[in-house]
C-alpha cells in the first residue's frame, strides 16, 4: 500500500512540474504557435522565429491564383504602412516566374521567398493549407491569431 501511494505521489509531482513548462504546440491552427519557416533567398537565411517582437503577416500565394497575387500585394503594403512584417511565400512551380512577378509588383525581396516543389507538402501540412493561397496573422509572441486577415483587420492593429 505504501509503494502504491508513494509511486502515486511521485506521479503528481511530476505532473506539476512538467504542467509549469508547458507551452504551446506549433500548429497552423489559430490560438497556437504559427509552425516554424525557414526561408534562403539571395539575402541569406531567415526563420519566422526572428521576427517575433512584432506582428507579422504570412502569405502563401501562387501567380496560378491571381486574387492570391493581389492579396499578397496589398498585404506587404499594409504591414509596411502598419509598422508589421510581411512573409511571402510563393508556391509557383516555376522560380523564374516568381522572381519576375517580384520585380514586376515591386516587393521587397529580403522577406519573399519561393518555396521549392519538394518542400510544398510539408509546408502545407504543417500550416494546414485547406488551399494554395491563405495568410495568417501572427502576434509579436509567435502565436497565430488570425487566419485569413482582410485589409481592415490589418489596419486596426
Amino acid at each position: 500500500m505504501t509503494k502504491s501511494l508513494f509511486a502515486l505521489a511521485t506521479l503528481a509531482i511530476l505532473l506539476v512540474f512538467t504542467s509549469a513548462y508547458y507551452t504551446t504546440p506549433a500548429d497552423g491552427r489559430v490560438g497556437y504557435q504559427a509552425p516554424s519557416l525557414t526561408m534562403t533567398t539571395s539575402d541569406g537565411t531567415q526563420s519566422l522565429s526572428q521576427l517575433r517582437g512584432s506582428y507579422v503577416v504570412v502569405t502563401f500565394w501562387s501567380s496560378v491564383h491571381p486574387e492570391s497575387r493581389i492579396d499578397n500585394m496589398q498585404q506587404a503594403r499594409l504591414a509596411r504602412l502598419n509598422g508589421m512584417k510581411h512573409v511571402s511565400v510563393n508556391m509557383d512551380e516555376s522560380e523564374a516566374l516568381y522572381s519576375q512577378l517580384v520585380n514586376v509588383d515591386n516587393l521587397r525581396s529580403t522577406l519573399q521567398w519561393h518555396c521549392d516543389s519538394a518542400s510544398q507538402d510539408k509546408i502545407r501540412r504543417t500550416w494546414r493549407q485547406e488551399s494554395e493561397y491563405c495568410s495568417f496573422l501572427i502576434d509579436p509572441k509567435g502565436r497565430i491569431i488570425q487566419k485569413d486577415p482582410t485589409p481592415s483587420d490589418l489596419a486596426q492593429l
